[in-house]
């Protein structure tokens, strides 16, 4: 499980709840670094989280939880908070994975390559469930494990015995060719570059986005986030056209 943005995960938990049903005290260290970032103390973040666990949690027992959730907020005081990051792709990197020739393994490649800076250059694991549904990918197992020993051959990548990966041919000195701020569908920046069809940039903040079909009557604008926006802004100018006439 990647989080990319705890704060954003954070705002979804307090307005829907639980995300997940087999991860919740994860996901309740990602909400107590989050009370922590809003500089709330230690009573307070505690005070937090045991409301929430009483709102979220079915026949939630303070006496059950207690050690749990004092455990969880002393680790989430002295974790690292994620959020805001920005990750950037160079010619040199992208010039590397334009030497494949097939799109799935470009595609790989370029969402462990994200990863990888993401987590600093330092190595990771990442499930490979979760790799392929970053990249977009729904192929069978057999193929999954084909298309990451051909990236391991070609020494583009290894990993180590404990599971950890690590790209070989990052950059870290050259210009930015892509940037990715939003890390929501983030192969598709990939996709927008090497002009795959129906790619294209939001009308608002330009991040990639797949657009419909050359057959649908309606072209897609915006991205998930700015055609929320969107929605809402209209809702509020329809209210006060309402009002005024």
């Amino acid at each position: 499980m990647i989080i990319f943005d705890e704060k954003k995960y954070a705002e979804t938990m307090i307005k829907k709840g639980f995300q997940t049903k087999n991860k919740i005290v994860y996901e309740l260290n990602i909400l107590a670094k989050y009370y922590f970032y809003k500089d709330l103390n230690d009573d307070e973040v505690k005070s937090k989280i045991i409301k929430f666990c009483e709102k979220y949690i079915e026949h939630f027992n303070l006496d059950e939880w207690f050690q749990i959730i004092n455990r969880t907020v002393f680790a989430a005081k002295r974790g690292k908070f994620i959020t805001g990051k920005v990750v950037n792709i160079t010619q040199k990197e992208l010039d590397v994975i334009d030497t494949l020739e097939d799109i799935r393994e470009k595609k790989v490649v370029f969402v462990l390559l994200v990863l990888y800076k993401f987590y600093d250059y330092k190595k990771f694991e990442v499930v490979i469930e979760d790799l392929y549904r970053l990249s977009k990918l729904n192929i069978n197992s057999k193929t999954k494990l084909k298309i990451l020993q051909s990236l391991t051959s070609k020494e583009l990548i290894d990993i180590t015995m404990g599971g950890k990966r690590w790209v070989k041919y990052s950059d870290k000195k050259g210009k930015p060719v892509i940037t990715i701020k939003d890390f929501d569908d983030f192969v598709y920046e990939y996709e927008l570059y090497v002009g795959t069809e129906n790619f294209k940039k939001c009308e608002v903040c330009e991040k990639a986005i797949k657009g419909n079909s050359k057959s649908s009557t309606n072209a897609k604008k915006y991205c998930r986030k700015c055609a929320e926006e969107n929605t809402k802004k209209n809702k509020r100018m329809w209210k006060n056209r309402s009002r005024k006439s």
